[in-house]
């Protein structure tokens, strides 16, 4: 295989939803009411929110989100989406039909203030129960949560907190535009644990810039001291709308990240040792301790 097939090259679009934005116009309103009112009652519903916001843009996102919003532009949105559950619940094909799943991912949930999310929960649950959910999953960023944060989590019903550390090392964070540092790690992992959430999973990153073979393994062996129910292993990619994308065809960059051959051995190894410690394959990308649990009902029934 040449170098170019194995190289990280950029391309790819990341489309949020089907279709685009860019497709959609008001033309569209009928098909979209006769497929809502055809849609099949009898298979599982879940509810994804998306919370757009974040304290910075890591070099890598390729996601909707948007960095320095005041309290006002929070409360905006979350008026908006109340309104769009509001309208939604009111669909025949709803039904009264209870949610197998519920998801709050990003952007950064817990970018929201207690206060905050506790509000735009409160408003949900107005219109939507989800309260026989088997599973209500919450992405967090580290430096974003404290103890109260984590305890109003714990009473709003979230049962699989998802935490996105992808490495350990501040350097490697730092240089990729994380917000938060390896500090944040424990101690938010700290207030985590005392919470007693029945499902916690971390996210890791293969082949962020900057990233070593020594690094890696360290990463694992970190994550296997900390000992979550779930590890979820991206490997590093490069759409259009990233930071490093648009430096590497604009400014002709060459931005060292890991081929695709180094980034699956290190999958590998990761693997390796994550079943070596007692964990379970569960996806190409996640291990569990516990196959026995409900793990990740998102991910499985979508």
């Amino acid at each position: 295989m040449s170098t170019e097939a194995t190289k990280t090259e950029v391309g790819s679009y990341f489309i949020a939803n089907y279709p685009p934005f860019s497709q959609w116009s008001g033309d569209g309103l009928p098909e979209l009411e006769q497929a809502l009112a055809s849609a099949p009652r009898d298979v599982p519903l879940g509810l994804y929110l998306h919370i757009p916001f974040c304290r910075k843009r890591c070099k890598f996102c390729y996601f909707r989100v948007y960095t320095d919003m005041n309290a006002q532009a929070v409360e905006t949105y979350c008026k908006a989406l109340e309104h769009e559950i509001e309208l939604v619940s009111k669909q025949p094909v709803m039904g009264g039909r209870p949610f197998r799943f519920v998801y709050f991912g990003g952007g950064t949930p817990s970018f929201l203030s207690a206060r905050q999310l506790t509000s735009l929960v409160d408003r949900l649950r107005k219109h939507v129960n989800w309260d026989k959910a088997e599973e209500v999953t919450f992405e967090c960023e580290p430096g974003t949560l404290s103890q109260p944060k984590v305890q109003t989590l714990k009473e709003l019903g979230v049962t699989r907190l998802s935490l996105g550390i992808e490495n350990f090392s501040d350097a490697i964070l730092e240089e990729n535009g994380r917000a938060h540092l390896s500090g944040e790690v424990y101690k938010s992992w700290q207030w985590i644990q005392d919470a007693g959430f029945p499902n916690v999973n971390i996210d890791l990153i293969s082949g962020m810039v900057g990233e070593t073979s020594d690094n890696w393994k360290e990463n694992i062996k970190k994550t296997i001291d900390l000992s979550p129910d779930s590890v979820t292993i991206y490997q590093m990619e490069l759409p259009f709308n990233t930071v490093y994308s648009k430096d590497i065809l604009g400014n002709q960059v060459e931005t060292p990240v890991a081929d695709w051959p180094t980034k699956r051995a290190w999958l590998n190894y990761a693997y390796d040792e994550l079943l070596a410690a007692g964990y379970h394959v569960s996806s190409a990308y996640t291990v569990v301790k516990d196959p026995h649990k409900v793990n990740f009902s998102y991910r499985d029934n979508l």
